[in-house]
């Protein structure tokens, strides 16, 4: 991470840390606004986030960071709720930002505690091999609940119970629904429409010899005025029009059937359509096909065979466990004398600390001689755990991350800040870490060293950001010290 840039977060107005690749050092008085930097680190490494974030008065707070290679990753988090991260001002997932940045938030909330198995595991370098494991015990799993399902109920009957229902649905003419609808339409109004048509009919047909005499009468007018003919001709084309009618609608009303049988026959129809699509949904033909490839997968279904592939994958599994638990234990005692050697510099010289691994896998831990090693949430105080958290951090810092420590020497005196200082300081000489302390004893390893300040403007309070010179770095220290 080369540069990070912050606008309108908590009390961040606008800031940018230009950050180096060794130690760099955030200090400042409490309430300073140090958090801020913090939320912006998390916000960027993809954790969640809503508008109480946002500094009051502005709408939106922009998280960005520039990497190594150049590329900008952007996240904005808008009063309104929305979200939106960016890789390079190409809109993204926030998934999809979490793999473009790396960064490890490690404080004392950082627990180790529920951890113990992943840590292991990374320093055996079986991270990958365990996720690989997770998955096959998964579809052993899965295969194990079919096959349950299936001896639950015999195939025979499941296959007849999807073959009654497929049986039900092709029965019924549910593709006709509007055909068969129409026509329970008509023969519902069979009567009204059969008198409604006999007496449009009548009446047309006793309007005609009018209609035909009103034509002569124009046909004789033309012999005075020319100009007529075209509307000769247009009732001419009436009245053929008009006895093509009638002729149509006495057919029509010489079709039409008032047929109770076949009334109830088309009810009858529309109630198996509607009870089928009660039982089965409105998308009959989607349930159709659904049914179809569960005859056919139970038609084809080879219990015996869904039997031999779980059985050999939990053989399987049970190997490859085996396997896990091995180099698990084979790795215990190089990584239990590093954290060890990491300790003793970490003014826990008499410190003890072993793997158990069981069912579950648990760190035991004692700072002082003559008591046992107890499992973490029984024994370590917070000091103890930051030390701890921070010699398997080192033990585990191969890897391009950036790691930010919070304050992780709180609850720890001034021979043990100095010793954690040189430990981080060893530490950044493989990755980029940023840590907030209260210690000279840490902030002195430093390679860069940023001051968080707060100052007030015309009744608003900024919080502002400074990299510091020598000289101004020993100006901190005195303050830091009280001096």
């Amino acid at each position: 991470m080369k540069r990070l840039r912050i606008h309108n977060l908590v009390l961040i107005d606008s800031a940018s840390l230009e950050f180096g690749q060794g130690l760099n050092i955030l200090t400042g008085e409490t309430g300073s606004g140090k958090s801020a930097i913090l939320s912006a680190l998390c916000l960027i490494a993809g954790d969640r986030a809503d508008s109480s974030c946002i500094r009051s008065g502005a709408q939106t707070a922009v998280v960005e960071v520039e990497l190594d290679n150049g590329s900008i990753i952007r996240r904005e988090i808008h009063r309104s709720g929305k979200n939106r991260c960016f890789i390079d001002d190409a809109l993204v997932s926030l998934s999809e930002l979490k793999q473009a940045i790396q960064i490890e938030m490690v404080d004392q909330s950082s627990s180790i505690l529920g951890q113990e198995r992943q840590l292991l595991d990374q320093f055996a370098h079986l991270t990958d091999e365990v996720n690989a494991f997770q998955h096959s015990l998964t579809e052993e799993h899965r295969l194990r609940q079919e096959l349950n399902a299936l001896l639950a109920i015999p195939k025979e009957q499941e296959l007849q119970w999807a073959e009654k229902d497929l049986q039900a649905i092709v029965e019924v003419r549910w593709k006709e629904e509007e055909k068969i609808a129409q026509e329970h339409h008509l023969l519902t109004h069979a009567q009204e429409l059969s008198e409604k048509v006999v007496l449009a009919s009548s009446l047309l047909e006793e309007a005609l010899p009018s209609i035909k005499k009103a034509s002569n009468a124009l046909e004789h007018a033309t012999r005075l005025d020319g100009q007529l003919a075209s509307l000769v001709q247009s009732m001419r084309s009436a009245l053929l029009e008009l006895d093509e009618a009638v002729r149509s609608m006495q057919s029509y009303a010489s079709r039409i059937e008032v047929n109770p049988d076949r009334l109830e026959a088309l009810e009858t129809e529309i109630g198996k359509i509607v009870a089928l699509k009660r039982r089965f949904g409105p998308d009959l033909e989607s349930q159709k096909q659904k049914l179809l490839s569960s005859i056919e997968y139970l038609t084809h279904l080879d219990v015996g065979g869904l039997e031999k592939t779980l059985a050999a994958l939990q053989t399987k599994n049970a190997s490859w466990k085996q396997s896990i638990t091995a180099k698990r234990r084979a790795s215990a005692p190089s990584f239990t004398a590093l954290v060890l050697e990491e300790l003793k510099s970490l003014n826990l010289p008499h410190a003890q600390f072993t793997v158990s691994i069981e069912e579950q896998i648990q760190f035991l831990f004692s700072a002082n001689p003559g008591h046992p090693p107890l499992p973490l949430e029984k024994c370590a105080s917070g000091g103890e755990l930051s030390r701890l958290l921070l010699a398997i951090k080192t033990i585990l810092s191969a890897g391009q991350s950036t790691l930010v420590f919070d304050e992780i020497d709180s609850n720890v005196g001034g021979q043990t800040a100095s010793a954690i200082g040189e430990k981080l300081k060893r530490l950044a000489q493989s990755r980029q870490v940023i840590c907030v302390t209260h210690f000279v004893q840490v902030a002195k390893y430093g390679n860069e060293h940023f001051l968080v300040s707060k100052q007030t403007r015309e009744d608003h309070t900024y919080t502002l950001v400074h990299k510091m010179s020598e000289s101004e770095k020993q100006r901190e220290y005195n303050r830091m010290i009280g001096s």
